[in-house]
């Protein structure tokens, strides 16, 4: 033992050598050692995607938990409302039982004291008796509905039929009473609408015939639109000399064989009429009619209805005309006025030709009695080439750089005598063509050369086409009737199989449908709607109603399985109109995708932008934007900014040479970022616009308007690197944006301006 202990302390100097087999035996250790490492690193790694997948398990199910919290939330808020308003009901009723009751007892006291005053008979004179007192006739319910009557049959074809139910409505205009009136109409609705839905479908072919049905369906939709209050109120004007009254004009409006307050429903459902401007429209149809000579109601029956269909909003706006002291003519004005003008055969177009849909174009204008005058005397051009009248306007390329004002009114005597820039070219063109009766649309929209403002206008009685758009592809227009936002390709892409002759099936059917699902006769509603879309494939207003009418009853959804088919017929039908892939993505947003998880809604948008770029996109441009927009707020909603980063950098650098959605998609990712987003995510965001700004979109060129475009480009990123807290970098670039845009305006300023 105790050599073993020196040996074991013996210095180097002294220690034996060892044998190779001591050195492997070493390196053996150390390997080992290593080994040991690198398991520990294997297992750590491991057990911390182990506990990453629980954390990601337990976060779904806190989601989850607080989803089904939020919804429990929100049914027993709607319950709590329900109970509230019942409570509020029963109040009112015991409120007014109560009233009724003191009342009662007010006029018995009352009684009592008149009986008590009177004076005691005279001894001798028999006392006269008391006036009995003849009983206030308390109102009873109707009589006239309780005959039994057909709407569906051979019985409902007849002359008698027509004859009884004729007796009916005039019984109805004449007592107002349209509650009782669709009571008793409702059932028989009902079933009629059920035989002819019966094989699932609308069998319009005989649907069409039954003109009682027809107007009854009629009626009871706009009562339950306008509500019956406004509907008396129209029946019970009196016109001039108390003829041309209300009444008289819902009987011609039922009784004519143009039917036109069916032609007026029709129109109304086609041109996407929101339902609480309804009141608003009969009772300016009426106000129209009134005003029209008995001859003139049926030739200009398209110009009334057309002016009655013109929205509220649009109706009261003040337009651009300046001098807020000169009366501007109202709708009703405007269609005497165009009237009048081509009785006298001073309008460019044939108005008692045009349609429905082509005079909302028309009529929507909101200009003073001289601006009319002075169209009619200095701006005459074919309708044909009515976009002359564009390029008459000279262009001023001073007001294009400095924004410079040249008007005191904005007249169009000033606008042709000054000159402007295309918005005052689009302007003049579009509000003298309809002063004239051209139907003619002011399209505005944004490309790589910045905003700009261009003419859409009627050539013929089928076709319409640009003018000036210079190939941009944004255009969008305000419709007169819904107040909705409209791509210019619904104008464009109309023809002979899309006049409102063509679209009165789609109409009519509509007009049922949309009642089916106010009564809750979902299956009916759904079957009628359905045929719309089959009947008619590309109209926008078929799809965007059939799919308002699914989504009525809330209690009875269609499963994700005929959403999603109604998705994939939309995609598939976009490339004929590009504007019902609006309608698929609210389909998808409202009712594929609400209450999904983000990792569903992001895998579902990407399948979206693939269809739309396998579609070819990048012809709306505003159809790119949105559906960068819908990944993007999957993202932002979970703060997820690394996945607004990587989404944001892959468009920005794909649409890098396209100025208006690179602008419009860095305007987008700003927003999305707000407040609340950390430096670092305003830093990544600034250095890649920046890159990409610097490497492609940054020119030399001495194009104004592109230059513009750039230089907003720049005052954004300028803006992103403040936010960044890189105010030195933020001052650098907003220095050298202003720099570029003085000299190019410098250009065009003129010695007066400059001093």
């Amino acid at each position: 033992m105790i050599r073993m202990a020196k040996r074991r302390f013996q210095t180097p100097a002294t220690a034996p050598k060892k044998s190779g087999s001591g050195w492997i035996a070493a390196l053996l250790l150390i390997a080992l050692g290593g080994g040991g490492y690198y398991g520990y690193d294997y297992y750590q790694k491991a057990e911390n995607e182990r506990k990453a997948a629980e954390a990601a398990r337990r976060a779904k199910i806190a989601a989850d938990k607080r989803l089904a919290e939020e919804m429990a939330r929100l049914a027993a808020e709607k319950e709590e409302q329900e109970r509230l308003a019942a409570e509020a009901e029963e109040a009112r009723r015991r409120a007014a039982e109560e009233e009724a009751a003191r009342l009662a007892a007010e006029e018995a006291e009352r009684q009592r004291k008149l009986r008590e005053q009177k004076p005691a008979p005279t001894p001798g004179k028999a006392e006269e008796p008391e006036p009995v007192k003849e009983p206030e006739p308390t109102p009873q319910k109707s009589t006239a509905y309780e005959k039994p009557i057909s709407l569906y049959g051979a019985s409902a074809a007849g002359a008698s039929a027509r004859k009884q139910f004729d007796e009916l409505v005039d019984h109805l205009l004449e007592a107002h009473d349209f509650e009782d009136f669709e009571k008793a109409m409702l059932p028989l609705i009902k079933e009629s609408v059920a035989n002819y839905t019966g094989s699932g479908k609308l069998n319009y072919a005989q649907y069409k015939n039954n003109r009682n049905l027809i107007q009854a369906v009629d009626l009871c939709l706009l009562s339950r639109m306008a509500g019956s209050k406004e509907l008396k109120e129209v029946l019970t004007t009196e016109g001039d000399d108390n003829d041309n009254n209300g009444l008289d004009f819902f009987r011609w409006a039922l009784r004519h064989k143009s039917q036109p307050l069916h032609q007026f429903m029709q129109h109304f459902l086609t041109q996407e009429g929101r339902a609480e401007h309804a009141g608003h429209a009969i009772r300016q149809f009426y106000t129209i009619w009134a005003a029209m000579e008995e001859k003139d109601r049926l030739k200009y029956l398209n110009l009334a209805i057309a002016g009655a269909l013109i929205n509220p909003d649009t109706a009261q706006s003040p337009g651009r005309y300046r001098d807020r002291n000169v009366p501007r003519l109202s709708v009703p004005e405007v269609c005497e006025y165009l009237r009048e003008m081509d009785k006298k055969r001073k309008l460019v177009t044939d108005i008692k030709k045009l349609s429905v849909s082509q005079l909302l174009h028309v009529v929507d204008v909101r200009l003073p009695q001289s601006e009319f005058d002075w169209a009619a005397e200095n701006v005459n051009y074919n309708q044909s080439d009515w976009g002359a009248a564009y390029n008459s306007i000279k262009y001023v390329m001073e007001r294009a750089a400095t924004n410079k004002d040249l008007y005191e009114n904005y007249s169009f005597e000033e606008i042709r005598k000054e000159g402007g820039v295309c918005r005052d070219q689009g302007y003049f063109a579009c509000n003298t063509g309809k002063c004239r009766g051209v139907p003619a649309v002011y399209i505005v929209g944004d490309g790589d050369r910045g905003p700009h403002a261009w003419m859409v206008n009627l050539v013929d009685n089928v076709r319409w086409v640009q003018t000036n758009s210079y190939g941009y592809n944004s255009g969008r227009f305000t419709n007169p009737c819904s107040g909705r936002s409209q791509h210019e390709s619904t104008l464009l892409s109309k023809d002979a199989q899309t006049t409102d002759a063509k679209l009165a099936p789609a109409a009519d059917a509509m007009i049922l449908a949309d009642y089916m699902a106010r009564i809750g006769a979902t299956t009916e509603a759904r079957n009628t709607a359905r045929y719309v879309t089959t009947a008619y494939p590309t109209l926008t207003a078929a799809w965007a109603h059939y799919v308002k009418v699914l989504g009525q009853d809330e209690k009875n959804p269609p499963p994700d399985k005929v959403w999603r088919k109604i998705t994939t017929d939309l995609n598939q039908l976009s490339k004929k109109n590009s504007e019902l892939l609006d309608i698929s993505a609210e389909v998808e947003d409202k009712y594929l995708l609400s209450g999904k998880n983000a990792a569903s809604k992001q895998m579902a948008l990407r399948r979206s932008m693939s269809q739309l770029n396998r579609r070819g996109g990048d012809d709306r441009a505003d159809l790119v934007i949105n559906a960068v927009n819908r990944q993007a707020e999957v993202f932002a909603e979970a703060k997820n900014y690394t996945g607004l980063a990587n989404l944001y950098r892959k468009q920005l650098k794909k649409y890098v040479g396209r100025g208006d959605i690179f602008g419009q998609l860095l305007e987008q990712y700003m927003g999305h970022l707000g407040d609340e987003a950390p430096t670092r995510a305003w830093n990544v965001l600034a250095k890649d616009a920046d890159k990409l700004f610097e490497k492609h979109v940054r020119s030399g060129g001495g194009d104004l308007f592109k230059l513009k475009k750039e230089v907003q480009i720049q005052h954004q990123i300028a803006k992103a690197w403040r936010n960044a807290g890189n105010d030195r970098k933020a001052d650098k670039m907003q220095e050298d944006a202003d720099s570029r845009l003085e000299k190019a305006q410098n250009r065009y300023v003129t010695e007066d301006d400059e001093d």
